[in-house]
């Protein structure tokens, strides 16, 4: 699914397709970046590594799978 990431399209996204904590959420790196610099001044906190949203563990694609705009989600036992 391709749509414009954001802090409120991740929360309405987890929330319309019922995600859980076994869930992840992975990004591409650009969209993973702004997300995470929104999530931070919204938090008003630091991100040094993976953040949850919703309790789902959002984390940055290193392997070049997820295009940009697209939400790819796998389950955390996949690791």
């Amino acid at each position: 699914m391709r749509i414009a990431i954001s802090y409120d399209t991740i929360q309405e996204y987890i929330l319309e397709n019922d995600l859980n904590e076994s869930d992840s959420i992975i990004l591409h790196p650009a969209d993973y970046d702004n997300l995470a610099a929104e999530y931070a001044e919204e938090n008003n906190i630091m991100i040094f590594r993976s953040f949850e949203i919703l309790g789902i563990q959002v984390i940055e694609d290193t392997e070049d799978e997820v295009k940009k705009n697209q939400i790819m989600v796998v389950q955390m036992d996949a690791f």
